[in-house]
Parts: C-alpha cells; structure tokens; sequence
C-alpha cells in the first residue's frame, strides 16, 4: 500500500532538510578552519607590521578586490555553464568550452591589469610603488585560483573544493608570517601571490586548464555574469566605502586599525557563503524544473529564514570575546574591538544578501540589484562621513557600514519574497531583518555597559540579558529545521 501523498511529500521535505544540515554543517566546518586562518593571519600581520604598514596591506586587498570585477562575472556565468553543459564536445569528451573561454578572458584581463600596475609603479612614489608591485604579483595568481574554485565546487566534490580553502588559507598564514618577518610589507604581499599561486598549480591535476577565447560561450557566460558584476562592483564599493572615508580622514594608520577590526571578523559572513555554496544549484535547478516561485520558498523556509534568525544572536556573543583575544595577541589594537562587534553584525547583513542573491538570479531578476545596492552605497557613504564629523570614532563608521548593508539585505529580501509570491513581503523582510537589528542595538548597548563597568564578563551577560526577547523564535526556528512541529 503506497503512503498518502501529503505524507510521501512532507517527508521528502524532512529528508532534504536534514541532509542540508548535515552537509551546510560539514562543509561549514572546514570552511570555518579556512576563515579562521584568515583571520589569525591578518591578526599576526597586523602585530608584526605595526598599524601603517597593515593599513598599506588593506590598500592592496582592497585594490585586488577591485581587480576581481574587471572579469565582468565570467565566473558566475561559469558556475551556469558547468552545472549544464552543452556541445558536442562537453557530451564526448567531458571538456567544457565555457571552461576555456573564461580561464583565457581572466588571464588576458588580469595579464593586462598586472601589466598596467607594474607600468604605473615606475612612476609613483615609493611607499605606493611597493603596493603597485605587489598587486601585479597578485592580481594574475588570484584570478586563476578563483577560477579554480569555481571548477572544483562545480565538477567535484564539495569536499574537495573545501580542502582546497583550507589548505591555501593555511599556506598563506605560514608564508605570510614568515616572508613579512623577514621582508615587511613586501614579504606580506609576494606570501599572498605565491599561496594563491601553489594553490591553482595543486588544483590543476583535476581543473581543466587549457585557455581558450570562444566568442559566442564568452558572451553568454557575461550576459548571465555582468549585472551580478555591476552588482558586486557596486556591492564591494557598499563594503568598503567606509574605508577609504576612514582612509581619506585618518590616513593609513588609522585604517590600519580599522582594517584590524576587519580582519578579525573575516569568518562573519562564512556561514552564509557555506550554505550558499551547498544549495544554489539545487535553486537554479528546481526553479528549471518547478518554477522560480516554488523554488524561492522551499529557498526562504530552508535557507535564508534560518540564517536571519539563528545566526545574529550568536556572532554578537561571539564579539564579546574579541577584548579579550586582541588584549593577549595585539594590545595596540584595543580601539578596533568595537567597530569590530559592528562588522560581525554587517557580516549577517551581508550573508542574507549573499542567499538572497541566489534567488533574484534563479528568477531570472538580477538586473535589479545594481539599483539596490548603489542605495545602499549612498546611505554608507553619507553615513561615514557624517559619523567622522560628528566625532563617533571608528565604532560610528562601523555603525554606518552597518546600516547600508542592513537596507540592502532588506531590498534583495523583499525581492525574493514578493517573487515567491507569499502574501505580505514586508512582513517577512520583517521578520528577517528583526534579530539582526535588535543583535546590532544590544552590542553597541552592551559594549558601552563594559567600558563604563570595566568587566567583559558584564557586557556579555548584559548583551546576553538584553536578546532574551528572541531567544523563543530562535528556539522555534531551530525546531522547525529538524522536522519538529
């Protein structure tokens, strides 16, 4: 006898989510290992190159940030290719010409930015010089290692892909620390190109590597990848405007110490980019095969609703451990911890964009978030300088960071409810954004309570004391992903 169907359904629907948990908690361990080398590597940078030269460091990680959009999103439209290969070729020898057509584009566009930065470094002072050299250094290495990602998360295991970030991460820590205590700044930047660059040479035994340059694959792979460029051009102007206002206000030093701040909260939005990495093709695929509004709810309820809820309350808790770690690793920093309980906070802002950006492109309206980014964009730019002005320190600059990544999270949330088609999207944007607000408010509370009383115990518990109000939809949410009523 063959079970009810509403039965059949409701448990396929448990079975999926407990294999995403599983597999988010899997991939987010190892993925986690990565961050959190990421993270002791900018600590140790920071303390072995003093606040000048670190905020010399964030210039060129900012720069190659910057280098990354003149791909124009081939790589998004890779991720596209690959899950779906076409052609005669893809079908009798398992190459991909999409694969080809994008490692040749990235290596003619990052060949001519190197090419360019090391032309310009002939002509600039010397404390810019190195800087300029160094992204030449990077800029190829990185592209071709990103590229590799992509392929590996795509045509391999998900396993794979994230021993691979891991094992890089942990080469650029040992060869960060060593060459830039040997060489300074200089050692920091040639540990960053030749990481990324052992890394691809690792990866290339499974990855394709032959460049090619097909036209016709090339263009279709940018009309999918190009808003999502304009996107994150826009998006990484969003994340670091407030830098170069701090750059501009205070100059390097004091992004020294703002980029400290950074650089300890680097896994905050980690999480997020785990469960992305294990569910957008499900996403792309059922909205193939049900449609993007199905798609978009089954995304919401498994995914995104679970981040916003669970996720704030506990990166807040967590930045009441920062006075401590940066008081026995780097004492010189004390003024960076605060800011830095911000930036976890705006690390949740940006994971729901991230989840929300799967949607928007599974529905096919992506084009639509270049507009809500440059708003939010405005609104941090404006903020940060107001917040300078207003003498609100680095902790006001961080506030304002926050607060432009909060509204376009809100944006990209609403869209993805409205083209899911559940009946009130505000209220569900609501919902979303509620915890990570109120988690914002109770840090900047809290942290203003432990300096007053001069105990982090105290601005823990107080923190603690002042979320109890989400601790029951926290608890609801939980239950609900494991299947319980």
């Amino acid at each position: 006898m063959s079970a009810h169907p509403a039965l059949s359904e409701a448990g396929a629907l448990l079975r999926r989510r407990e294999g995403l948990i599983r597999k988010v908690a899997g991939y987010s361990a190892i993925r986690g290992s990565a961050e959190a080398l990421v993270g002791i590597r900018g600590i140790l940078l920071a303390a072995l190159l003093g606040p000048a030269a670190f905020g010399g460091w964030a210039l060129l990680r900012l720069a190659t940030r910057y280098a990354a959009l003149a791909g124009l999103g081939v790589f998004r439209g890779l991720e596209v290719e690959l899950l779906h290969p076409s052609g005669p070729e893809a079908e009798t020898t398992g190459r991909s010409e999409a694969a080809g057509a994008a490692l040749g584009f990235i290596l003619v566009v990052s060949g001519s930015l190197a090419a360019v930065a090391l032309l310009l470094s002939a002509f600039v002072a010397a404390e810019h010089r190195l800087i300029l050299q160094g992204f030449a250094a990077a800029v190829v290495a990185e592209s071709v290692y990103g590229y590799t990602l992509v392929w590996t998360r795509i045509r391999t295991t998900l396993l794979r892909y994230a021993v691979l970030e891991a094992s890089t991460a942990a080469l650029h820590l040992l060869l960060g620390v060593w060459l830039a205590r040997s060489f300074g700044l200089g050692g920091a930047f040639a540990a960053l190109a030749i990481a990324a660059a052992l890394g691809a040479g690792a990866a290339s035994s499974w990855v394709e590597m032959r460049p090619a340059l097909g036209r016709a694959i090339l263009n279709r792979m940018l009309s999918v990848g190009w808003p999502m460029a304009l996107t994150g051009a826009v998006g990484i102007l969003l994340h670091t405007a407030d830098r170069w206002v701090v750059a501009a206000w205070g100059g390097r030093e004091l992004l020294g110490y703002y980029a400290f701040a950074g650089a300890l909260t680097s896994a905050a939005a980690a999480f997020a980019l785990a469960i992305r990495t294990v569910v957008f093709s499900e996403v792309y695929g059922e909205a193939r095969v049900a449609g993007a509004a199905t798609a978009l709810q089954r995304h919401l309820e498994r995914s995104l609703m679970p981040f916003a809820t669970l996720v704030p309350p506990v990166l807040g808790a967590i930045g009441f451990c920062l006075g401590p770690l940066v008081e026995l690793a780097a004492p010189g920093y004390a003024q960076a911890v605060p800011p830095a309980r911000l930036f976890l906070l705006g690390g949740a802002a940006v994971g729901l964009v991230n989840l929300a950006a799967i949607g928007a492109v599974a529905a096919g309206r992506q084009r639509l978030l270049p507009a809500y980014a440059a708003v939010a964009l405005a609104l941090n730019l404006g903020l940060s300088i107001v917040a300078l002005i207003a003498g609100a320190g680095l902790e006001g600059v961080a506030a304002a960071s926050f607060a432009g990544h909060a509204v376009f999270a809100a944006a990209v949330v609403g869209l993805n409810a409205q083209l899911s088609g559940v009946a009130r999207p505000d209220q569900l944007v609501v919902r979303a954004l509620r915890p990570m607000v109120w988690c914002a408010a109770a840090v900047v509370i809290a942290g203003h309570a432990e300096v007053a009383l001069d105990s982090d115990a105290a601005g823990l518990g107080f923190y603690l004391f002042l979320i109890v109000p989400l601790a029951a939809k926290s608890r609801g949410e939980w239950r609900r992903m494991q299947g319980e009523r």
